[in-house]
């Protein structure tokens, strides 16, 4: 008999635009390879705008059951929420007692999500599977036969400060653990934040479980790939102004012969045209984009988890120029073959030194695949689910 599953995730993952939906999309495959049914609950006017065609996404079946809540719901739910804050925070002014109040993580959470998710919890799920806390309390329900799995993608608390959604950290923080307490197991795609959780959760099981994604390291001459550079990325905080600095600090010190190419929806945010940079949009074939790759990039400054980009790059033997945030999450920061620098200069250096010195570049590439069939493979990592889902 098959066990069920309800994924509770906000976008159509199988759109795999991003790199979190393509985590989520690698997760879903593996059990349905393996015999489980799949339900999702998901979110309409969010961000995702292809659930109308959700059936032409879902081809490969992986999907059994969709349910769609209405995101408008949230967003006049906290505008009104919002609206009852500022009375309160007026009054508690007056009285100088502004100082009990807290920061905390957004909870997207209604009335009415919770009533349409009791009765999809009717199906008698094996499993609950959540990838953001912003929707944990849904979860305030004890029920031995259902394991609540979450998988943690991101620092949420972390995240709100760094782009300005919070004044603070404690507060998101406080209310990210408290949410966790929710869950039986928490997979993590960073191994630093499964350091941090588990001691402050000691009781919960944390495991380590990054991108899954096959090897596809094959042995191609550098002279047949096209692309010298290739950087992909979704219009997030993170990768816009990560390619930003790129273009501004890193580029000028690039020889001007390179050919670059930027691909996903980063580039609605390069307003500037280059005479040697290929913007591409959505790519449906990112096989095709990395197998004609010498060197892809991870300029970010910013961000939490594991970068999806650096590890899907990896797969193929590709050699990596990134800064420090771009082996975040990794178990080990130095020797995992990618060429880390925060400094510009130096990032441009590792780039025009790779396509300059073939021995320079195999030793590269070398090394990234090394580090990736050791620590990142699906082969190293798919047990971790089968222990999970057992």
């Amino acid at each position: 008999m098959k066990k069920k599953v309800l994924f509770i995730y906000p976008h159509n993952f199988l759109e795999r635009n991003m790199g979190t939906n393509n985590r989520v999309y690698e997760i879903a495959k593996y059990l349905k390879n393996n015999n489980f049914s799949i339900d999702l609950y998901s979110f309409e006017n969010f961000v995702s705008s292809t659930f109308n065609e959700f059936q032409k996404y879902n081809s490969e079946g992986i999907i059994d059951k969709l349910f769609l809540y209405d995101f408008n719901h949230t967003q006049k739910y906290v505008r009104v929420s919002s609206a009852k804050g500022k009375l309160q925070r007026l009054i508690l002014n007056l009285f100088k007692l502004n100082n009990i109040q807290k920061n905390e993580l957004d909870d997207w959470v209604t009335p009415i999500m919770q009533e349409q998710f009791n009765e999809i919890l009717k199906n008698d799920y094996d499993y609950i599977v959540m990838f953001y806390v912003y929707t944990g309390n849904l979860l305030n329900f004890t029920n031995e036969k259902t394991k609540k799995v979450y998988f943690m993608e991101d620092l949420l608390s972390v995240g709100h400060y760094i782009t300005g959604l919070s004044s603070e950290i404690g507060g998101p923080l406080e209310s990210e653990i408290k949410r966790l307490e929710n869950f039986d197991e928490i997979i993590c795609i960073s191994n630093d934040e499964k350091i941090f959780f588990e001691k402050i959760l000691n009781k919960k099981k944390f495991r380590f479980l990054p991108h899954l994604v096959k090897n596809k390291i094959e042995e191609d001459e550098i002279n047949k790939k096209d692309i010298d550079l290739l950087f992909i990325g979704y219009d997030n905080s993170y990768n816009i102004e990560g390619i930003r600095w790129f273009l501004e600090n890193v580029y000028p010190h690039l020889d001007s012969k390179i050919n670059i190419t930027i691909a996903g929806k980063v580039v609605e945010h390069i307003e500037e045209n280059y005479s040697n940079i290929t913007k591409l949009g959505y790519v449906e074939n990112l096989d095709e984009l990395y197998s004609r790759t010498k060197i892809s990039m991870c300029p970010l400054l910013n961000g939490t988890g594991m970068k999806v980009k650096v590890i899907e790059a990896m797969s193929y033997g590709i050699p990596i120029v990134c800064t420090s945030r771009g082996v975040d999450g990794f178990p080990d920061k130095t020797q995992n073959g990618c060429l880390i620098t925060d400094n510009n200069k130096e990032f441009g250096h590792f780039i025009n030194q790779l396509l300059n010195d073939n021995n320079f570049y195999q030793k590269s590439l070398n090394e990234v695949a090394q580090y990736f069939n050791k620590q990142l493979s699906y082969e190293q990592n798919a047990s971790s689910l089968k222990e999970v889902f057992k």
